[in-house]
């Protein structure tokens, strides 16, 4: 029996994550012949024997259980891998993995805790990275859960320093938020092009100054200011969440201040920011629609047509 390949390098953990990031993001293209979903979230993924899959297959909280050929990325976090057909790069996260004697892997397999079985004769074209799966069972537990804990902590910190910026900025500009929150609704479709707009033009000029290295600094200037555009923007779409789901629940008054319907509107995306993909979607979502809203209104400088600030719709806000 040959022994298994033993990990070469830990240059490829970096590109792995990346490609665990990207597959979150990934939208599921149609497989031949198959109702079965690309991505499971708390549910099992099946690709069956002979069954093609054009792009990611991505499980979370469930089996994922590949037979036939998936040639994009697959990745599985807190589930359960069986591969016995084929995949491009193979990526489990805190998971048990069987890698069966007919399957073949295109690039790297990348194992980060979780116990792991491979068996000698499958075939792994690129480098084997096993993270922790020889070690006994109650330090993976231990080691798991702390990395549950550092995940969970992060996200915090990020909501956290999210929350103060936005009620910051909410407290300095509420005049430029409440004329962009009135805009929102008849400029949405054009705040969201402007927003890709925005983004695609901010990673074109960081090529270029990357490129000129002395241009480093520029691009981290450049990007701080896209993030603080986009929190005004991200503000005045709480503002507005905030105004219907605070009279909506009482927990406002019909007519809350642009702080207080900010603040409301930010509890309720939080609580879908700890949904796993889902959170991270629309948080992505909200901030490129928050940009593209500050850039069509000009930072809050022009108000929707025909709507004027502190109209009843918003009685008792700042004007």
């Amino acid at each position: 029996m040959q022994p298994s390949p033993a990990p070469r390098s830990f240059a490829t953990v970096p590109l792995s994550a990346c490609l665990a990031m990207a597959a979150f993001l990934a939208f599921p293209s149609p497989a031949r012949a198959s109702l079965q979903p690309a991505v499971g979230i708390f549910s099992d993924v099946h690709v069956a024997k002979g069954e093609v899959r054009h792009d990611d297959v991505v499980c979370i909280g469930g089996t994922a259980t590949v037979e036939g050929k998936v040639e994009g990325n697959l990745v599985v976090v807190r589930g359960k891998l069986i591969l016995s057909g084929e995949a491009n790069d193979v990526v489990t996260v805190l998971s048990d993995t069987r890698i069966e004697p007919r399957a073949v892997i295109h690039g790297d397999l990348v194992h980060v805790l979780g116990h792991m079985e491979q068996d000698p004769s499958a075939t792994v074209q690129g480098q084997v990275v096993d993270l922790g799966s020889r070690l006994p069972s109650h330090v993976q537990r231990i080691l798991s859960r702390g990395f549950l804990g550092i995940l969970l902590f992060l996200r915090i910190v990020s909501l956290i320093v999210s929350l103060v910026l936005i009620l910051l900025l909410a407290l300095l500009a509420p005049e430029r938020i409440d004329r962009m929150s009135l805009a929102l609704e008849p400029r949405w479709p054009a705040s969201l092009g402007f927003g890709l707009l925005g983004y695609v033009v901010a990673c074109v000029l960081t090529v270029l100054f990357v490129i000129t290295l002395i241009g480093i600094p520029l691009a981290i200037l450049m990007w701080l200011v896209v993030k603080l555009l986009g929190l005004l923007g991200v503000a005045a779409i709480l503002a507005v969440i905030g105004r219907k789901v605070g009279a909506g629940s009482g927990l406002t008054g019909p007519a809350p201040s642009i702080l207080a319907a900010v603040a409301v509107g930010f509890l309720v995306i939080a609580v879908i920011r700890f949904i796993p993909v889902l959170g991270g979607l629309v948080w992505l979502v909200l901030s490129v629609l928050g940009l593209g809203l500050t850039l069509v209104t000009k930072l809050g400088a022009s108000p929707a047509a025909g709507i004027v600030p502190g109209s009843p719709a918003v009685a008792g806000g700042p004007s």
